[in-house]
Order: C-alpha cells, then sequence, then structure tokens
C-alpha cells in the first residue's frame, strides 16, 4: 500500500460545477448561444463532514498492518490538521493529463523519468538506467546483402581483401544532374564522380550516373574502388619533379616541394592529395577550370611522372642510390 492511500476517503469527493458567466456580460460572438454544445453537469459534490471521513476500526486494523504506529499517528494528524473546505474549493484535473499520477503510484520506488536519483557515494557505481533494445526485422547488416556481394566481387578483382576495401578513403568530388533529349522527350539523370585510395600510392577516380543520386554516387564510389592504380611518390611524401600537362582546355603545372611545405593548391587537387598520401605539393591550374576535367588532368598529371629510373634506362645508364653513403645511412 502507498502512503497515499490514507487520503482515499477524503479525496472520495468530486470537483464542483464549472463556472458560469452572469446573464450581465456582454458576448462578443455573433452566434448565438445555443448553437454551442453544452456541457454536462456533473452531480453535485457530497460534503465531507468529520464523521465521514473518520476511519472505521476495521481499515485502523488494516492500516496497522501496513504502518507503524509512528506513521499511522503522522498520517491521521496530517488529515486532522486539512480544512475539509479545502477539498469542497479543489479545481478538477483535467482529462488525459500524460504528467498525472496515478491513484495507486508507488511511492516508495524511484521513477528514472519523474524523480531524481540519488548521488551515489564516493567509491559506488552510478546506478544505470536500462535502454530498451530496438528490434527492427527489416535491418539486419550482414555480409549476405546487396553490399557485402559488391565488395566480394571487388576483392576478387583488385586482389585486395573486403576489409581493407571497406577502410578505403572516399571523396565525392562532383555531382549535378544532366539532361539526354530524345524522340520520347528529356530524360534527366544525375552524374557523380568520385575518387578513393589507401592514402599510401594508390589512387583511382569512378564515374556514375543514375535516375537517384544516392545510386550515382555509389556507383561512382565502386568504379573509384576499381580503378584504384599505383602513384609513384618520391620518399612517400611528393612527385618526381615538376610535371606539366595539357588536356582539352585545362592547362596545369605541379611543382615538387621540400619536406613541411604542405599541399598548396585548389580544393580538389587537396582531397586527391589526401587520398593518395602526397604531403609536399604546390599546383597550377590556367584556363579551364571546370571540377571534372581538373579532376582528371590531375590523374594524368600523377601518370607522366618521368622517374629516375626511366631517364637512366633510356640512357643505357645503370642508376645507383648513393645517398644511404653520403647521409650516413638516415635516408
Amino acid at each position: 500500500m502507498s502512503a497515499a492511500r490514507p487520503l482515499s476517503r477524503l479525496l472520495a469527493s468530486t470537483p464542483t460545477a464549472s463556472f458560469r458567466p452572469s446573464a450581465g456580460l456582454r458576448a462578443f460572438s455573433t452566434t448565438p448561444l445555443s448553437l454551442y454544445p453544452r456541457r454536462q453537469k456533473h452531480p453535485a459534490p457530497v460534503p465531507l463532514t468529520p464523521q465521514s471521513a473518520a476511519y472505521t476500526p476495521q481499515e485502523i486494523e488494516e492500516l496497522q498492518s501496513h504502518f507503524s504506529p509512528e506513521q499511522l499517528s503522522a498520517l491521521l494528524a496530517g488529515e486532522n490538521a486539512i480544512d475539509r473546505a479545502d477539498f469542497e474549493r479543489r479545481m478538477g484535473r483535467r482529462r488525459g493529463d500524460p504528467m498525472m499520477l496515478h491513484y495507486l503510484d508507488d511511492l516508495t520506488s524511484l521513477d528514472p523519468v519523474l524523480d531524481f536519483l540519488p548521488k551515489p557515494k564516493p567509491g559506488e557505481p552510478m546506478p544505470r538506467q536500462v535502454i530498451p533494445e530496438i528490434k527492427d526485422p527489416v535491418l539486419k547488416p550482414t555480409d549476405d546483402d546487396v553490399e557485402g556481394d559488391v565488395f566480394k566481387k571487388l576483392s576478387a578483382r583488385t586482389g585486395m581483401p573486403v576489409g581493407e576495401l571497406r577502410n578505403l578513403r572516399t571523396r565525392l568530388m562532383v555531382s549535378h544532374s544532366v539532361t539526354n533529349q530524345t524522340r520520347m522527350g528529356k530524360i534527366r539523370k544525375i552524374y557523380a564522380l568520385a575518387v578513393a585510395g589507401n592514402g599510401n600510392g594508390l589512387l583511382g577516380i569512378g564515374e556514375g550516373k543514375s535516375v537517384e543520386s544516392e545510386d550515382a554516387i555509389r556507383q561512382a564510389t565502386y568504379m573509384a574502388m576499381r580503378n584504384m592504380e599505383p602513384i609513384p611518390r618520391y620518399e612517400g611524401r611528393t612527385i618526381y619533379g615538376d610535371v606539366k600537362v595539357k588536356q582539352g582546355a585545362v592547362e596545369m603545372k605541379l611543382f615538387t616541394r621540400p619536406p613541411g611545405f604542405g599541399v598548396r593548391c585548389s580544393a580538389h587537387i587537396f582531397e586527391m592529395c589526401r587520398c593518395l598520401g602526397i604531403h609536399d605539393l604546390s599546383a597550377r591550374v590556367t584556363r579551364s577550370r571546370n571540377p571534372m576535367n581538373v579532376i582528371k588532368t590531375f590523374m594524368k598529371a600523377l601518370k607522366s611522372q618521368k622517374l629516375p629510373e626511366t631517364i637512366a634506362r633510356g640512357r643505357g645508364k645503370k642508376m645507383i642510390d648513393v645517398r644511404r653513403v653520403y647521409y650516413g645511412g638516415t635516408v
């Protein structure tokens, strides 16, 4: 039994009738009062008297089985201190109130929503509320879905494990709508261009086109993973010498830089350098700066680097790295 049970007899009366405006008040509505639905009259409240509010000996014995003598005397003293007229003037509770406490609430226990949990003592663990689990039969993230099959096919084509393919760094570079004019009308689709790399010398670009933007982005990302190629890097941070490339209306110049210089170029080239793993580079793009053409031109420039081994082979010489000798094996 809760601590609110002894007040059951005092709370038995119903609220008083609703307030009615006097006839002398002015009505600000053009609709006659007869058209409004009238509220149902509540029954007249039953007046409380000290005799009706008193407990019978049987009820006293039942209360003694649930409360100690000190608690029972305190409850009875509290009821006697309350004026019976206060219960006649009390306002009715709005029906359907979501924050209304139930009549037979167990006030001896703490509600994690309505009550404040006590602060734990030093050395005691903080009580945690159990979070309900969400069981959705539709969401089942397994490797047997469509995405898992795609990664398995990419693994068989590229020779990379599935876990490494999932950890690749991908970036959406270009996304816009295109329209194809046919004899049946205009067909609108979404074009997407993405890049993918492992941050350690592999880089690829992919294109996708679909009616839905998500499908186009997914297709471009998978194509970029499939088209990854190894790119030579000097000391794992920059390119081998300066490169000048022209493709279409785009003219691009790439410059090798010393350690700590950073990547100073446009946003599209910067993202591709992050996916590739280049940390020191500067680029200059003249004439056209179309994002799609800039990305393809940068990929062409990386592939057209002149490696020292290629130059030595063309001159019929053999190249030997003597930096370990001159720098004491620190290079």
